[in-house]
Protein backbone atom coordinates (compact mmCIF):
# COMPACT_ATOMS: atom_id res chain seq x y z
CA UNK A 1 0.00 0.00 0.00
CA UNK A 2 1.31 3.33 -0.53
CA UNK A 3 2.51 5.09 2.61
CA UNK A 4 2.25 8.60 3.49
CA UNK A 5 4.98 11.14 3.47
CA UNK A 6 6.14 14.66 5.82
CA UNK A 7 7.96 15.68 2.54
CA UNK A 8 5.56 18.51 1.67
CA UNK A 9 6.25 21.63 -0.48
CA UNK A 10 4.80 24.85 1.02
CA UNK A 11 3.73 26.48 -2.51
CA UNK A 12 2.26 24.21 -4.91
CA UNK A 13 3.99 25.63 -7.97
CA UNK A 14 7.87 25.28 -5.89
CA UNK A 15 7.40 21.76 -6.41
CA UNK A 16 9.23 19.94 -9.21
CA UNK A 17 6.36 19.90 -11.67
CA UNK A 18 6.90 23.15 -12.14
CA UNK A 19 10.67 23.52 -11.40
CA UNK A 20 11.40 25.46 -14.30
CA UNK A 21 14.51 28.09 -14.84
CA UNK A 22 14.12 31.82 -13.28
CA UNK A 23 14.82 32.86 -17.12
CA UNK A 24 11.60 31.14 -18.25
CA UNK A 25 8.63 32.62 -16.22
CA UNK A 26 6.10 32.94 -18.90
CA UNK A 27 6.16 29.45 -19.89
CA UNK A 28 5.27 29.09 -16.11
CA UNK A 29 2.10 31.53 -16.89
CA UNK A 30 1.10 29.32 -20.24
CA UNK A 31 1.09 26.38 -18.09
CA UNK A 32 -0.93 27.59 -15.48
CA UNK A 33 -3.33 29.14 -18.22
CA UNK A 34 -3.58 26.00 -19.92
CA UNK A 35 -4.17 23.95 -17.00
CA UNK A 36 -7.39 26.53 -15.27
CA UNK A 37 -8.39 26.66 -18.64
CA UNK A 38 -8.99 22.96 -18.86
CA UNK A 39 -10.99 23.05 -15.95
CA UNK A 40 -9.00 19.66 -15.19
CA UNK A 41 -7.77 18.82 -11.75
CA UNK A 42 -3.63 18.08 -11.93
CA UNK A 43 -1.64 16.15 -9.17
CA UNK A 44 1.59 15.17 -8.57
CA UNK A 45 3.10 12.03 -6.48
CA UNK A 46 6.67 12.20 -5.38
CA UNK A 47 7.67 8.80 -4.85
CA UNK A 48 10.84 9.59 -2.62
CA UNK A 49 8.34 11.12 -0.27
CA UNK A 50 5.33 9.56 -0.87
CA UNK A 51 3.39 12.98 -0.97
CA UNK A 52 0.76 14.05 -3.57
CA UNK A 53 0.07 17.48 -4.44
CA UNK A 54 -3.22 19.04 -6.83
CA UNK A 55 -4.15 22.01 -7.39
CA UNK A 56 -7.04 23.71 -6.79
CA UNK A 57 -9.33 22.23 -9.59
CA UNK A 58 -9.26 18.84 -8.21
CA UNK A 59 -10.55 19.57 -5.26
CA UNK A 60 -12.94 22.28 -6.76
CA UNK A 61 -14.57 20.06 -8.23
CA UNK A 62 -15.14 17.67 -5.02
CA UNK A 63 -16.90 21.41 -3.53
CA UNK A 64 -14.03 21.97 -1.47
CA UNK A 65 -11.23 24.43 -0.96
CA UNK A 66 -7.49 23.92 -1.60
CA UNK A 67 -7.08 26.78 1.00
CA UNK A 68 -8.38 24.34 3.66
CA UNK A 69 -5.58 21.76 3.28
CA UNK A 70 -2.22 22.09 4.42
CA UNK A 71 0.56 20.44 2.35
CA UNK A 72 3.13 21.29 4.82
CA UNK A 73 1.78 18.02 7.43
CA UNK A 74 2.45 14.60 7.13
CA UNK A 75 0.64 12.15 5.10
CA UNK A 76 -1.20 15.04 2.98
CA UNK A 77 -1.86 11.30 0.80
CA UNK A 78 -4.19 10.27 2.92
CA UNK A 79 -5.87 13.04 3.39
CA UNK A 80 -6.19 14.71 0.10
CA UNK A 81 -6.73 10.92 -1.87
CA UNK A 82 -7.26 8.34 0.05
CA UNK A 83 -9.90 9.34 2.93
CA UNK A 84 -12.33 10.52 0.07
CA UNK A 85 -12.15 7.30 -2.07
CA UNK A 86 -15.40 5.66 -1.68
CA UNK A 87 -14.88 2.48 0.31
CA UNK A 88 -15.97 0.23 -2.65
CA UNK A 89 -13.42 1.76 -5.12
CA UNK A 90 -10.51 2.48 -2.01
CA UNK A 91 -8.63 -0.94 -2.27
CA UNK A 92 -9.16 -1.50 -6.05
CA UNK A 93 -7.48 2.29 -6.52
CA UNK A 94 -5.16 1.96 -4.42
CA UNK A 95 -3.93 -1.14 -5.34
CA UNK A 96 -3.77 -0.49 -9.22
CA UNK A 97 -2.08 2.77 -8.61
CA UNK A 98 0.43 1.10 -6.79
CA UNK A 99 0.97 -1.39 -9.42
CA UNK A 100 2.08 1.33 -12.22
CA UNK A 101 4.20 2.37 -10.16
CA UNK A 102 5.62 -0.92 -9.34
CA UNK A 103 5.76 -1.76 -13.09
CA UNK A 104 4.97 1.59 -15.31
CA UNK A 105 4.32 1.03 -18.51
CA UNK A 106 2.16 3.13 -20.75
CA UNK A 107 -0.63 5.14 -18.92
CA UNK A 108 -1.93 4.72 -15.64
CA UNK A 109 -5.79 4.95 -16.13
CA UNK A 110 -8.63 4.74 -13.47
CA UNK A 111 -11.78 5.23 -12.48
CA UNK A 112 -13.46 5.41 -8.98
CA UNK A 113 -15.44 7.65 -6.87
CA UNK A 114 -14.43 10.26 -4.46
CA UNK A 115 -16.58 12.10 -2.30
CA UNK A 116 -17.99 15.78 -2.29
CA UNK A 117 -18.68 17.88 0.74
CA UNK A 118 -22.45 17.55 0.26
CA UNK A 119 -22.36 13.99 0.74
CA UNK A 120 -22.63 13.23 -2.55
CA UNK A 121 -20.69 10.43 -4.65
CA UNK A 122 -18.24 12.42 -7.68
CA UNK A 123 -17.07 10.11 -10.52
CA UNK A 124 -13.46 10.62 -11.47
CA UNK A 125 -11.80 9.71 -14.37
CA UNK A 126 -8.27 9.57 -13.01
CA UNK A 127 -5.19 9.13 -15.82
CA UNK A 128 -1.01 9.61 -15.12
CA UNK A 129 2.30 8.84 -16.72
CA UNK A 130 5.87 8.16 -14.70
CA UNK A 131 8.49 11.15 -15.51
CA UNK A 132 12.39 11.69 -15.10
CA UNK A 133 12.81 13.91 -12.10
CA UNK A 134 16.24 15.35 -11.04
CA UNK A 135 16.08 15.17 -7.37
CA UNK A 136 13.76 11.54 -6.85
CA UNK A 137 14.89 9.80 -9.90
CA UNK A 138 11.65 9.46 -11.08
CA UNK A 139 7.71 10.84 -9.80
CA UNK A 140 4.61 10.83 -11.52
CA UNK A 141 1.78 13.92 -12.84
CA UNK A 142 -1.77 13.28 -13.58
CA UNK A 143 -5.15 14.46 -14.15
CA UNK A 144 -8.87 14.25 -12.48
CA UNK A 145 -11.67 14.67 -14.93
CA UNK A 146 -15.21 14.68 -13.42
CA UNK A 147 -17.23 12.11 -15.42
CA UNK A 148 -19.87 11.68 -13.27
CA UNK A 149 -22.37 13.16 -15.67
CA UNK A 150 -21.06 10.27 -17.98
CA UNK A 151 -21.15 7.37 -15.68
CA UNK A 152 -25.24 8.32 -15.01
CA UNK A 153 -25.52 8.51 -18.45
CA UNK A 154 -23.58 5.48 -19.03
CA UNK A 155 -25.99 3.78 -16.16
CA UNK A 156 -28.99 5.23 -17.45
CA UNK A 157 -28.34 3.81 -21.15
CA UNK A 158 -27.36 0.48 -19.15
CA UNK A 159 -30.45 0.23 -17.19
CA UNK A 160 -32.34 0.92 -20.49
CA UNK A 161 -29.89 -1.67 -22.22
CA UNK A 162 -30.65 -4.54 -19.55
CA UNK A 163 -34.59 -3.54 -19.92
CA UNK A 164 -34.73 -3.72 -23.41
CA UNK A 165 -32.87 -6.77 -23.78
CA UNK A 166 -34.89 -8.47 -20.70
CA UNK A 167 -37.97 -7.09 -23.03
CA UNK A 168 -36.77 -8.20 -26.76
CA UNK A 169 -35.64 -11.70 -24.96
CA UNK A 170 -39.16 -12.27 -23.51
CA UNK A 171 -41.23 -11.21 -26.37
CA UNK A 172 -42.50 -14.68 -28.74
CA UNK A 173 -41.70 -12.51 -31.89
CA UNK A 174 -38.07 -13.22 -33.29
CA UNK A 175 -35.86 -10.14 -33.11
CA UNK A 176 -32.53 -9.30 -34.52
CA UNK A 177 -29.87 -7.16 -36.00
CA UNK A 178 -27.51 -7.27 -38.90
CA UNK A 179 -24.41 -5.73 -39.47
CA UNK A 180 -23.73 -4.21 -42.92
CA UNK A 181 -22.32 -7.21 -44.40
CA UNK A 182 -25.89 -9.35 -43.29
CA UNK A 183 -23.56 -10.82 -40.33
CA UNK A 184 -26.35 -11.24 -36.89
CA UNK A 185 -25.06 -8.77 -33.97
CA UNK A 186 -28.32 -9.42 -32.08
CA UNK A 187 -30.63 -11.88 -31.88
CA UNK A 188 -33.00 -12.59 -28.80
CA UNK A 189 -34.19 -15.95 -27.50
CA UNK A 190 -36.64 -16.24 -29.90
CA UNK A 191 -34.52 -15.84 -33.43
CA UNK A 192 -32.19 -18.40 -31.23
CA UNK A 193 -34.90 -21.27 -30.52
CA UNK A 194 -36.58 -20.64 -34.25
CA UNK A 195 -32.89 -20.99 -35.99
CA UNK A 196 -32.35 -24.08 -33.79
CA UNK A 197 -29.30 -23.48 -31.87
CA UNK A 198 -28.83 -23.45 -28.41
CA UNK A 199 -27.67 -19.53 -26.97
CA UNK A 200 -26.93 -16.29 -28.87
CA UNK A 201 -23.32 -16.94 -29.76
CA UNK A 202 -23.71 -19.53 -31.59
CA UNK A 203 -25.72 -17.41 -34.05
CA UNK A 204 -23.80 -13.91 -34.12
CA UNK A 205 -21.38 -13.36 -36.34
CA UNK A 206 -23.45 -15.48 -39.44
CA UNK A 207 -25.69 -14.77 -42.33
CA UNK A 208 -28.61 -16.56 -43.31
CA UNK A 209 -26.72 -18.39 -45.52
CA UNK A 210 -24.83 -19.89 -43.13
CA UNK A 211 -27.47 -20.61 -41.25
CA UNK A 212 -30.00 -21.47 -43.53
CA UNK A 213 -28.06 -23.60 -46.29
CA UNK A 214 -30.77 -24.02 -48.74
CA UNK A 215 -33.25 -21.99 -50.64
CA UNK A 216 -34.85 -20.42 -47.77
CA UNK A 217 -30.79 -19.21 -46.57
CA UNK A 218 -30.65 -17.72 -50.25
CA UNK A 219 -33.86 -15.50 -50.11
CA UNK A 220 -33.31 -14.11 -46.68
CA UNK A 221 -29.60 -13.13 -47.54
CA UNK A 222 -30.78 -11.66 -50.95
CA UNK A 223 -33.52 -10.09 -49.13
CA UNK A 224 -30.89 -8.47 -46.29
CA UNK A 225 -28.30 -7.16 -49.51
CA UNK A 226 -31.13 -5.38 -51.38
CA UNK A 227 -32.27 -3.95 -47.80
CA UNK A 228 -28.75 -2.85 -46.87
CA UNK A 229 -28.32 -1.36 -50.66
CA UNK A 230 -31.94 -0.20 -51.28
CA UNK A 231 -32.77 1.42 -48.26
CA UNK A 232 -35.90 -0.18 -49.25
CA UNK A 233 -37.34 -1.87 -45.82
CA UNK A 234 -39.86 -4.94 -46.21
CA UNK A 235 -42.93 -4.87 -44.27
CA UNK A 236 -45.08 -7.72 -43.00
CA UNK A 237 -43.99 -9.92 -45.66
CA UNK A 238 -45.30 -13.72 -45.24
CA UNK A 239 -42.45 -16.40 -45.23
CA UNK A 240 -41.96 -19.72 -44.39
CA UNK A 241 -38.89 -22.17 -43.04
CA UNK A 242 -38.17 -25.27 -42.32
CA UNK A 243 -37.28 -25.82 -38.52
CA UNK A 244 -35.03 -28.40 -36.91
CA UNK A 245 -37.36 -30.60 -36.61
CA UNK A 246 -38.16 -30.54 -39.92
CA UNK A 247 -41.69 -28.74 -39.60
CA UNK A 248 -42.98 -25.74 -41.81
CA UNK A 249 -43.10 -22.78 -39.80
CA UNK A 250 -44.41 -19.42 -41.14
CA UNK A 251 -43.40 -15.78 -39.53
CA UNK A 252 -44.61 -12.47 -40.78
CA UNK A 253 -41.42 -10.74 -41.55
CA UNK A 254 -40.47 -6.75 -41.30
CA UNK A 255 -37.02 -5.66 -42.57
CA UNK A 256 -35.75 -2.06 -41.62
CA UNK A 257 -32.67 -0.44 -42.54
CA UNK A 258 -31.03 1.35 -39.35
CA UNK A 259 -28.80 4.75 -40.39
CA UNK A 260 -26.27 6.94 -38.52
CA UNK A 261 -26.64 10.65 -37.72
CA UNK A 262 -25.61 11.25 -41.33
CA UNK A 263 -28.16 9.05 -43.16
CA UNK A 264 -26.00 6.34 -43.73
CA UNK A 265 -27.45 2.79 -43.33
CA UNK A 266 -25.24 0.58 -40.75
CA UNK A 267 -27.46 -2.10 -39.56
CA UNK A 268 -30.81 -3.80 -40.37
CA UNK A 269 -33.51 -4.77 -37.47
CA UNK A 270 -35.69 -7.46 -38.34
CA UNK A 271 -38.61 -8.65 -36.61
CA UNK A 272 -40.49 -12.00 -37.47
CA UNK A 273 -44.32 -12.74 -35.95
CA UNK A 274 -44.95 -16.47 -36.25
CA UNK A 275 -47.94 -17.25 -38.02
CA UNK A 276 -47.89 -21.10 -38.36
CA UNK A 277 -50.80 -21.53 -36.30
CA UNK A 278 -52.99 -18.43 -38.42
CA UNK A 279 -51.55 -20.14 -41.65
CA UNK A 280 -52.88 -24.05 -40.16
CA UNK A 281 -56.35 -22.81 -39.44
CA UNK A 282 -56.36 -21.00 -42.56
CA UNK A 283 -55.60 -24.16 -44.51
CA UNK A 284 -58.13 -26.14 -42.36
CA UNK A 285 -60.82 -23.29 -43.11
CA UNK A 286 -60.34 -23.24 -46.76
CA UNK A 287 -60.43 -26.60 -47.00
CA UNK A 288 -63.50 -26.56 -45.07
CA UNK A 289 -65.17 -23.81 -47.53
CA UNK A 290 -64.16 -25.86 -50.58
CA UNK A 291 -65.85 -28.70 -49.29
CA UNK A 292 -68.87 -26.54 -48.53
CA UNK A 293 -68.72 -25.22 -51.77
CA UNK A 294 -68.83 -28.37 -53.06
CA UNK A 295 -71.45 -29.71 -50.56
CA UNK A 296 -73.08 -26.75 -50.82
CA UNK A 297 -72.78 -27.34 -54.95
CA UNK A 298 -74.23 -31.00 -54.54
CA UNK A 299 -77.12 -30.06 -52.22
CA UNK A 300 -77.61 -26.75 -54.74
CA UNK A 301 -77.90 -29.70 -57.90
CA UNK A 302 -80.11 -32.04 -55.49
CA UNK A 303 -82.21 -29.23 -54.24
CA UNK A 304 -82.88 -28.26 -57.87
CA UNK A 305 -83.12 -32.15 -58.83
CA UNK A 306 -85.91 -32.43 -56.34
CA UNK A 307 -87.64 -29.58 -57.33
CA UNK A 308 -88.30 -30.39 -60.84
CA UNK A 309 -89.32 -33.90 -59.49
CA UNK A 310 -91.75 -32.24 -57.49
CA UNK A 311 -92.86 -29.67 -60.31
CA UNK A 312 -93.04 -33.08 -62.28
CA UNK A 313 -95.31 -34.56 -59.54
CA UNK A 314 -97.53 -31.91 -58.82
CA UNK A 315 -97.98 -31.55 -62.39
CA UNK A 316 -98.56 -35.51 -62.33
CA UNK A 317 -101.03 -34.91 -59.32
CA UNK A 318 -102.79 -32.16 -60.99
CA UNK A 319 -103.52 -34.31 -63.86
CA UNK A 320 -104.59 -36.64 -62.06
CA UNK A 321 -106.69 -35.06 -59.76
CA UNK A 322 -108.34 -32.91 -62.42
CA UNK A 323 -108.57 -36.22 -64.64
CA UNK A 324 -110.35 -37.85 -61.05
CA UNK A 325 -112.42 -34.66 -60.39
CA UNK A 326 -113.42 -34.10 -64.50
CA UNK A 327 -114.45 -38.03 -64.27
CA UNK A 328 -116.63 -37.31 -60.99
CA UNK A 329 -117.80 -34.17 -62.03
CA UNK A 330 -119.46 -36.20 -65.14
CA UNK A 331 -121.00 -38.91 -63.29
CA UNK A 332 -122.17 -36.81 -60.90
CA UNK A 333 -123.43 -34.21 -63.63
CA UNK A 334 -125.16 -36.78 -65.77
CA UNK A 335 -127.31 -37.68 -62.38
CA UNK A 336 -127.61 -33.97 -61.78
CA UNK A 337 -128.33 -32.52 -64.89
CA UNK A 338 -131.33 -35.53 -65.30
CA UNK A 339 -132.97 -34.00 -62.43
CA UNK A 340 -132.60 -30.09 -62.80
CA UNK A 341 -133.86 -31.18 -66.07
CA UNK A 342 -136.77 -32.76 -64.72
CA UNK A 343 -137.25 -30.08 -62.19
CA UNK A 344 -136.67 -27.06 -65.24
CA UNK A 345 -139.95 -29.16 -67.19
CA UNK A 346 -142.09 -28.95 -64.03
CA UNK A 347 -141.05 -24.96 -63.35
CA UNK A 348 -141.81 -24.47 -67.00
CA UNK A 349 -145.15 -26.19 -66.80
CA UNK A 350 -146.06 -24.15 -63.40
CA UNK A 351 -145.15 -21.18 -64.99
CA UNK A 352 -147.02 -21.32 -67.87
CA UNK A 353 -150.31 -22.29 -65.69
CA UNK A 354 -150.26 -19.02 -63.96
CA UNK A 355 -150.37 -17.60 -66.93
CA UNK A 356 -152.91 -19.19 -68.24
CA UNK A 357 -154.43 -18.25 -64.89
CA UNK A 358 -153.82 -14.82 -65.28
CA UNK A 359 -154.90 -14.79 -68.42
CA UNK A 360 -158.20 -16.53 -67.57
CA UNK A 361 -158.50 -13.52 -64.14
CA UNK A 362 -160.52 -10.98 -67.06
CA UNK A 363 -159.84 -7.36 -66.64
CA UNK A 364 -162.20 -5.72 -69.03
CA UNK A 365 -165.05 -7.59 -66.69
CA UNK A 366 -163.83 -4.95 -64.04
CA UNK A 367 -163.19 -2.27 -66.75
CA UNK A 368 -166.86 -3.24 -68.09
CA UNK A 369 -168.27 -2.60 -64.52
CA UNK A 370 -166.42 0.40 -63.67
CA UNK A 371 -167.79 2.24 -66.63
CA UNK A 372 -171.77 0.58 -66.06
CA UNK A 373 -171.31 2.23 -62.35
CA UNK A 374 -170.18 5.77 -64.34
CA UNK A 375 -173.23 5.61 -66.61
CA UNK A 376 -175.27 4.93 -63.55
CA UNK A 377 -174.24 6.85 -60.81
CA UNK A 378 -177.36 8.92 -60.99
CA UNK A 379 -180.01 6.11 -60.01
CA UNK A 380 -177.60 4.93 -58.23
CA UNK A 381 -177.51 8.07 -56.24
CA UNK A 382 -180.71 8.01 -56.07
CA UNK A 383 -181.62 4.08 -54.54
CA UNK A 384 -178.26 4.58 -51.99
CA UNK A 385 -177.15 8.47 -51.98
CA UNK A 386 -174.68 10.30 -53.80
CA UNK A 387 -171.64 9.49 -51.49
CA UNK A 388 -171.98 5.99 -51.83
CA UNK A 389 -172.46 6.01 -55.26
CA UNK A 390 -169.50 7.86 -55.65
CA UNK A 391 -167.50 5.74 -53.07
CA UNK A 392 -168.49 2.73 -55.05
CA UNK A 393 -167.32 3.94 -58.34
CA UNK A 394 -164.27 5.29 -56.84
CA UNK A 395 -163.10 1.79 -55.16
CA UNK A 396 -163.86 -0.08 -58.76
CA UNK A 397 -162.07 1.88 -60.12
CA UNK A 398 -159.38 1.73 -57.92
CA UNK A 399 -159.13 -2.49 -58.22
CA UNK A 400 -159.42 -1.72 -61.72
CA UNK A 401 -156.00 -0.31 -61.77
CA UNK A 402 -154.58 -2.75 -59.25
CA UNK A 403 -155.57 -5.37 -61.15
CA UNK A 404 -154.52 -4.03 -64.51
CA UNK A 405 -150.58 -3.30 -62.25
CA UNK A 406 -150.60 -6.50 -61.31
CA UNK A 407 -151.68 -8.74 -64.04
CA UNK A 408 -148.76 -6.75 -65.68
CA UNK A 409 -146.15 -7.80 -63.39
CA UNK A 410 -146.83 -10.78 -63.24
CA UNK A 411 -147.05 -11.12 -66.87
CA UNK A 412 -142.95 -9.62 -66.97
CA UNK A 413 -142.14 -11.98 -64.41
CA UNK A 414 -143.60 -14.82 -65.52
CA UNK A 415 -141.97 -13.81 -69.09
CA UNK A 416 -138.63 -13.42 -68.29
CA UNK A 417 -138.84 -16.55 -65.66
CA UNK A 418 -139.79 -18.11 -68.74
CA UNK A 419 -137.08 -16.94 -70.62
CA UNK A 420 -134.19 -17.77 -67.98
CA UNK A 421 -135.58 -21.42 -68.01
CA UNK A 422 -135.45 -21.47 -71.59
CA UNK A 423 -132.13 -20.34 -71.28
CA UNK A 424 -131.23 -23.11 -68.62
CA UNK A 425 -132.73 -25.48 -71.00
CA UNK A 426 -130.40 -25.03 -73.26
CA UNK A 427 -127.43 -24.87 -70.95
CA UNK A 428 -128.48 -28.22 -69.34
CA UNK A 429 -128.61 -29.87 -73.19
CA UNK A 430 -125.09 -28.39 -73.98
CA UNK A 431 -124.11 -30.03 -70.61
CA UNK A 432 -125.74 -33.15 -71.53
CA UNK A 433 -124.09 -33.41 -74.90
CA UNK A 434 -120.86 -32.83 -73.23
CA UNK A 435 -121.41 -35.76 -70.22
CA UNK A 436 -122.69 -38.34 -73.10
CA UNK A 437 -119.56 -37.59 -75.47
CA UNK A 438 -117.11 -37.60 -72.36
CA UNK A 439 -114.17 -39.35 -72.76
CA UNK A 440 -111.87 -38.22 -69.50
CA UNK A 441 -110.93 -34.53 -71.42
CA UNK A 442 -112.48 -31.61 -72.59
CA UNK A 443 -113.21 -31.32 -75.96
CA UNK A 444 -112.06 -27.71 -77.77
CA UNK A 445 -114.60 -26.35 -80.04
CA UNK A 446 -115.25 -22.89 -81.18
CA UNK A 447 -116.79 -20.49 -78.07
CA UNK A 448 -117.73 -17.15 -79.10
CA UNK A 449 -116.86 -15.28 -75.99
CA UNK A 450 -119.55 -12.12 -76.79
CA UNK A 451 -122.18 -15.07 -76.03
CA UNK A 452 -120.31 -16.09 -73.03
CA UNK A 453 -120.51 -12.49 -71.89
CA UNK A 454 -124.08 -12.24 -72.06
CA UNK A 455 -125.04 -15.21 -70.52
CA UNK A 456 -123.45 -15.02 -67.63
CA UNK A 457 -125.33 -11.43 -67.29
CA UNK A 458 -128.44 -13.48 -67.63
CA UNK A 459 -127.28 -15.78 -64.92
CA UNK A 460 -126.29 -13.23 -62.10
CA UNK A 461 -129.03 -10.94 -63.27
CA UNK A 462 -130.95 -11.33 -60.32
CA UNK A 463 -128.27 -10.12 -58.20
CA UNK A 464 -127.18 -7.28 -59.86
CA UNK A 465 -131.29 -6.13 -60.12
CA UNK A 466 -131.24 -7.18 -55.97
CA UNK A 467 -128.34 -4.70 -55.29
CA UNK A 468 -128.92 -2.13 -57.97
CA UNK A 469 -125.65 -2.52 -59.82
CA UNK A 470 -125.45 -0.90 -63.21
CA UNK A 471 -124.67 -3.23 -65.43
CA UNK A 472 -123.02 -2.32 -68.85
CA UNK A 473 -121.57 -4.48 -71.45
CA UNK A 474 -119.57 -2.60 -74.46
CA UNK A 475 -118.46 -4.89 -77.51
CA UNK A 476 -116.47 -3.32 -80.04
CA UNK A 477 -116.98 -4.53 -83.45
CA UNK A 478 -115.02 -7.82 -84.86
CA UNK A 479 -114.40 -11.20 -84.13
CA UNK A 480 -114.35 -13.04 -81.17
CA UNK A 481 -114.18 -16.70 -81.79
CA UNK A 482 -111.73 -19.11 -79.90
CA UNK A 483 -111.50 -22.20 -79.62
CA UNK A 484 -111.73 -23.85 -75.54
CA UNK A 485 -113.89 -25.48 -72.87
CA UNK A 486 -117.28 -23.44 -72.89
CA UNK A 487 -117.86 -24.64 -69.39
CA UNK A 488 -114.89 -23.79 -67.82
CA UNK A 489 -114.71 -20.30 -69.76
CA UNK A 490 -118.01 -19.71 -68.50
CA UNK A 491 -116.78 -20.40 -64.93
CA UNK A 492 -114.15 -17.98 -65.13
CA UNK A 493 -116.48 -15.06 -66.38
CA UNK A 494 -118.95 -15.69 -63.68
CA UNK A 495 -116.49 -16.27 -61.09
CA UNK A 496 -114.79 -12.53 -62.24
CA UNK A 497 -118.55 -10.60 -62.21
CA UNK A 498 -119.32 -12.58 -58.80
CA UNK A 499 -116.35 -11.17 -57.01
CA UNK A 500 -117.50 -7.57 -58.54
CA UNK A 501 -120.36 -7.97 -57.30
CA UNK A 502 -118.98 -8.60 -53.84
CA UNK A 503 -116.67 -5.96 -54.22
CA UNK A 504 -119.29 -3.66 -54.09
CA UNK A 505 -121.08 -2.15 -50.75
CA UNK A 506 -124.57 -1.98 -50.42
CA UNK A 507 -124.91 1.26 -49.31
CA UNK A 508 -122.68 3.06 -52.18
CA UNK A 509 -123.87 5.98 -53.62
CA UNK A 510 -122.79 4.60 -57.55
CA UNK A 511 -122.29 0.98 -57.95
CA UNK A 512 -121.34 0.12 -61.39
CA UNK A 513 -119.88 -3.11 -63.44
CA UNK A 514 -118.49 -2.10 -67.04
CA UNK A 515 -117.55 -5.28 -69.23
CA UNK A 516 -115.34 -4.03 -72.21
CA UNK A 517 -114.09 -6.62 -74.66
CA UNK A 518 -112.29 -5.54 -78.17
CA UNK A 519 -110.14 -7.32 -80.69
CA UNK A 520 -107.02 -5.53 -82.00
CA UNK A 521 -104.99 -7.65 -84.08
CA UNK A 522 -104.27 -11.28 -83.14
CA UNK A 523 -105.41 -10.45 -79.60
CA UNK A 524 -108.99 -10.41 -78.17
CA UNK A 525 -109.52 -8.43 -74.15
CA UNK A 526 -111.82 -8.75 -71.91
CA UNK A 527 -111.64 -6.15 -68.98
CA UNK A 528 -114.28 -6.25 -66.04
CA UNK A 529 -114.03 -2.59 -64.31
CA UNK A 530 -115.70 -1.86 -60.76
CA UNK A 531 -116.13 0.55 -58.56
CA UNK A 532 -115.78 -1.66 -55.09
CA UNK A 533 -113.50 -2.16 -52.53
CA UNK A 534 -110.39 -2.31 -54.44
CA UNK A 535 -107.30 -4.14 -52.52
CA UNK A 536 -103.21 -3.20 -52.18
CA UNK A 537 -100.37 -4.45 -53.82
CA UNK A 538 -99.35 -6.69 -50.81
CA UNK A 539 -102.85 -8.08 -51.48
CA UNK A 540 -102.82 -8.40 -55.00
CA UNK A 541 -99.62 -10.23 -54.75
CA UNK A 542 -100.76 -13.36 -53.08
CA UNK A 543 -104.52 -13.70 -54.81
CA UNK A 544 -102.80 -16.37 -56.93
CA UNK A 545 -101.67 -18.22 -54.30
CA UNK A 546 -103.20 -21.32 -53.55
CA UNK A 547 -105.58 -21.53 -50.73
CA UNK A 548 -105.41 -17.54 -50.30
CA UNK A 549 -108.69 -15.78 -49.30
CA UNK A 550 -109.94 -12.51 -48.59
CA UNK A 551 -113.30 -13.55 -47.92
CA UNK A 552 -114.80 -15.27 -44.24
CA UNK A 553 -116.02 -18.47 -46.45
CA UNK A 554 -113.57 -18.70 -49.24
CA UNK A 555 -111.46 -21.57 -50.27
CA UNK A 556 -108.75 -19.63 -51.65
CA UNK A 557 -109.16 -21.61 -55.27
CA UNK A 558 -111.04 -18.74 -57.60
CA UNK A 559 -108.64 -16.94 -58.98
CA UNK A 560 -106.22 -19.98 -58.95
CA UNK A 561 -108.56 -21.94 -60.69
CA UNK A 562 -109.54 -18.68 -62.85
CA UNK A 563 -105.56 -18.44 -63.89
CA UNK A 564 -104.90 -21.88 -64.64
CA UNK A 565 -107.99 -22.02 -66.84
CA UNK A 566 -107.35 -18.88 -68.94
CA UNK A 567 -103.30 -20.21 -69.64
CA UNK A 568 -104.84 -23.29 -70.34
CA UNK A 569 -106.26 -21.38 -73.46
CA UNK A 570 -103.03 -20.05 -74.10
CA UNK A 571 -104.70 -16.42 -72.64
CA UNK A 572 -103.22 -14.05 -69.80
CA UNK A 573 -105.00 -13.26 -66.70
CA UNK A 574 -104.15 -10.40 -64.73
CA UNK A 575 -106.20 -8.48 -61.72
CA UNK A 576 -105.16 -4.79 -60.45
CA UNK A 577 -106.09 -1.82 -58.08
CA UNK A 578 -105.03 1.59 -57.76
CA UNK A 579 -105.58 0.64 -54.02
CA UNK A 580 -108.21 0.39 -51.18
CA UNK A 581 -111.50 2.25 -51.98
CA UNK A 582 -110.70 2.48 -55.85
CA UNK A 583 -112.41 -0.61 -57.90
CA UNK A 584 -110.37 -3.28 -59.80
CA UNK A 585 -110.09 -4.30 -63.26
CA UNK A 586 -109.25 -7.56 -64.71
CA UNK A 587 -108.13 -8.11 -67.65
CA UNK A 588 -108.33 -11.81 -69.84
CA UNK A 589 -106.37 -11.56 -73.68
CA UNK A 590 -106.45 -14.26 -75.66
CA UNK A 591 -104.25 -14.92 -78.83
CA UNK A 592 -106.67 -15.68 -82.01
Amino acid sequence: MIQNSNNLLTDPYENKMFAISENQPENIERYKALIYASGIGAWEYFPDTETLWCNDVYFAMLGRDINDYNFKSSNNLKEVWIDLLHPDDKEVAAQKFAEYLSNPEGTHESYYRMKHSDGSWVWIWSRGRLFHNESSGFGAIGTHVDITKHKKAEESIQRERILLRTLIDNLPDTIYVKDIKGRKVIANRADVECIGCATEEDVLGKTDLDLFPNDIGLRGYEDDMSILKTGEAITNREEYFVDKEGKTRWLQTTKIPVRDPRGKIIRLLGIGHDITLRKQSDEVLNKLNEDLRLQSKELSKQAADLKALNQQLEKQKGQEMEKAIAQGKFEIASEFLHDIGNAMVGLGAHLNRINRVVDQNNVNNIKSLTVFLKTNQAAIATAIGPQKAAALISVTEGVEQAQSDNVCDINKSVTELLNITTHIQEILNIQRQLVRGHKGMHERKPINLESIIYDCRSMIFASIDKKGILFNINVQPGAYTIKGDHTKLMQVVLNILKNSIEAINADATEKTINVNMHNTGNVVEISVSDNGQGFDAKTAELFFVRGFTTKKNGTGLGLYNCRAIIESHSGSFEIKSDGPGCGAVTTIRFAV
